[in-house]
């Protein structure tokens, strides 16, 4: 119980500085997302590719399995 409360603490804490944070370094972080947003939709899209070519690999080798 008392861990629970604890934790529940240093996550406001956490919250709180996280805010301070943002709201003290705005320029800094509005630069890092500029720079992160970019790397992040070629990950995903990577991600999108790999998944979509194994569902397409997959779903020709079903047709396949139907048609012998």
């Amino acid at each position: 119980m008392v861990s629970k409360i604890i934790i529940i603490i240093i996550g406001l804490a956490f919250f709180v500085l996280g805010i301070w944070g943002i709201v003290s370094w705005w320029n800094y972080f509005i630069r890092v997302l500029m720079g992160a947003i970019p790397a992040f939709l070629i990950l995903l899209g990577v991600i999108l590719i790999i998944f979509g070519y194994s569902e397409l690999k997959s779903l020709l080798a079903e047709r396949k399995e139907e048609k012998t």
